[in-house]
């Protein structure tokens, strides 16, 4: 005899399987989009900076980049620095625009607070002239683990993974 079909009993089995396999799963892919969110934020405020670095060397003159509003996370500019002051004035020309980084946290200490502004040799001074070197910080409330954008004195940058308690 061919039967079609599941019987209610089958049917209620393979629902409670996929149910319990799907509750595995969730917590898992919750924190791999995390990681990903956050190596995304770090990649890209990283490579915005190198760029900045390779337009000033390019150039032959003063790039900076800044963060929108006093804070990283509210994204960053990158402008030609006619004036040398680190920050963006009427009549220097914006070279990029990078959009806001959402549920992230992002920090620069002392040196790195506000703005990064590389010469035409590909170093980093402020606005005093004082060589800039610094770290800026990308973590996130939700994960164990963050990064460090490190500037140092020369203008190289390197990025590093970092635990939770150094973020």
């Amino acid at each position: 005899m061919k039967t079609q079909g599941m019987t209610l009993i089958e049917l209620l089995s393979a629902l409670a399987v996929s149910a319990v396999l799907g509750l595995v799963a969730v917590p898992s892919l919750y924190e791999t989009l995390q990681n990903h969110r956050l190596r995304s934020s770090a990649q890209t405020l990283f490579q915005v900076l190198s760029s900045a670095r390779a337009s000033a060397v390019m150039r032959s003159s003063h790039v900076s980049v800044w963060n929108t509003d006093g804070d990283w996370r509210n994204g960053v500019e990158i402008f030609l620095d006619d004036n040398k002051d680190g920050e963006l004035n009427r009549g220097e020309q914006l070279l990029y625009r990078a959009a806001p980084q959402n549920h992230i946290q992002i920090s620069g200490n002392r040196w790195v607070a506000n703005y990064v502004k590389f010469h035409a040799d590909g170093s980093a001074h402020t606005a005093s002239g004082a060589f800039q070197v610094g770290t800026i910080t990308v973590c996130s409330d939700q994960l164990d683990r963050g990064y460090h954008i490190i500037l140092s004195i020369g203008g190289r940058l390197r990025m590093v993974k970092v635990d939770i308690d150094e973020c």
